[in-house]
């Protein structure tokens, strides 16, 4: 007599943030911090198990920007953008994050036209 075991209804619940997932992040990080940007980290999964990221800036507690990734979709919302905005990979999410936030082109305004810049 041979026993079977079905696993029908097993369901994999993925926690936190993967070593990949973090690593865009730091990618993010050492960006930011390149022009200037200070700011602190905190982070959690949700009831259901979707990861959340929140940046604060250091000096005023505001928050800076807010990612998560919510039923296989990564989103950032921040008040600097006018609206949610999502991407299917975190890579894609982090860059177009980057090219749309104001400190960034702000730094890059300043460093065009010092005179060291030309």
């Amino acid at each position: 007599m041979s026993n079977t075991v079905g696993l029908a209804d097993v369901r994999f619940r993925r926690r936190g943030w993967s070593n990949h997932e973090l690593a865009q992040f730091h990618r993010m990080i050492a960006i930011l911090c390149d022009v200037q940007f200070a700011f602190e980290t905190d982070s959690g999964v949700t009831d259901e198990g979707d990861p959340w990221l929140v940046f604060c800036e250091v000096d005023s507690g505001e928050i800076f920007a807010h990612f998560a990734r919510i039923g296989g979709k990564y989103v950032v919302c921040a008040p600097c953008l006018n609206q949610l905005v999502t991407s299917a990979t975190l890579h894609r999410l982090v860059d177009h994050f980057i090219d749309l936030c104001p400190c960034r082109r702000a730094a890059a305004g300043r460093s065009r036209s010092s005179p060291a810049a030309r």
